[in-house]
């Protein structure tokens, strides 16, 4: 059984989103669809990779990942941020409020627009 959460709409330009409140232990399927830009680059919630950006990208907020991939926390802790990308089956390791974002460079946000859409759900 899946029990739904409302749709939410994650803004390009937004440092951190709100989703909903999770709990420790409980199961989640989240998926994320749309598109949003990093100035003029488009892709979807699983990001990109540029050669010309590399020497930047131990700057994004997430340095292993791609650029604007799709990032979650719970409680905004920035040390224990996780890829969600497009799909991600994902157990909650504490209880708290799980905030996404595109993963960029904190003072790079002013350039991106768009928005991409996150829909989850519990897995009972």
């Amino acid at each position: 059984m899946h029990t739904q959460i409302q749709p939410v709409r994650i803004d390009a330009r937004s440092m951190w989103t709100e989703v909903c409140d999770v709990e420790r232990g409980v199961t989640y399927q989240l998926t994320a669809s749309g598109r949003w830009w990093d100035w003029f680059v488009p892709c979807g919630p699983d990001g990109y990779t540029a050669k010309i950006l590399s020497p930047f990208a131990d700057r994004k907020r997430s340095p292993q990942n791609p650029w604007f991939c799709l990032m979650g926390s719970i409680n905004q802790d920035a040390g224990r941020l996780f890829r969600i990308g497009s799909s991600k089956r994902w157990t909650a390791t504490t209880t708290g409020m799980l905030s996404c974002f595109a993963n960029d460079i904190p003072a790079m946000y002013w350039n991106n627009w768009g928005a991409i859409t996150l829909h989850l759900s519990q897995v009972d």
